[in-house]
């Protein structure tokens, strides 16, 4: 829990201190600021857990910021290389910005995540790769009901790639 507090801290009297809610949640009370801090960093923490060399690398940001070593361009420009391919902790991070400094994500960049389970799937088969490519394209491309793409991506790993299927839902948005 001690990390937890400490990154509260620096986005409590870091960036949202400087201009607060720039693109986010609309409220500019302290309260709401540090509210959202809270759970800004627990989100961030949930997404790099098991990675502490980022978990370390944001405090340096922050701590950067406020000890004046960077500005908030120089912010915006670590934070955007070290979360990249995390979209939602990039948006997120747009609450504590000042207007005209939100970051902008490519909304069409796959996470690292996705592209790793895509690699590995091909990997193992390459006959199942193509078809599993073909079901997604097809999800997207028809607006398919995510509960048909579970029994079609399900049947297609069901038998051979069980462990596939697992990870396969890892990926799909909560209902």
């Amino acid at each position: 829990m001690k990390a937890e507090s400490d990154g509260q801290d620096e986005m409590g009297g870091g960036v949202a201190a400087e201009g607060g809610g720039g693109g986010g949640e609309g409220s500019t009370s302290s309260e709401a600021t540090i509210n959202a801090a809270e759970r800004y960093m627990k989100e961030v923490m949930e997404t790099f857990g098991d990675q502490e060399e980022k978990l370390v690398m944001f405090r340096e940001i922050m701590n950067d910021f406020r000890t004046e070593r960077t500005d908030i361009a120089g912010v915006v420009g670590r934070v955007k290389e070290l979360f990249k391919g995390h979209n939602n902790l990039i948006e997120g991070f747009n609450f504590f910005l000042p207007k005209g400094y939100e970051i902008t994500v490519d909304k069409h960049q796959p996470p690292p995540e996705t592209l790793d389970f895509i690699r590995l799937v091909k990997e193992r088969d390459e006959s199942v790769y193509r078809r599993f490519m073909d079901v997604i394209f097809r999800y997207q491309r028809e607006h398919m009901d995510i509960i048909k793409l579970c029994r079609e991506v399900g049947a297609l790993f069901s038998e051979d790639y069980p462990d596939l299927f697992v990870k396969f839902i890892r990926f799909l948005p909560p209902t």
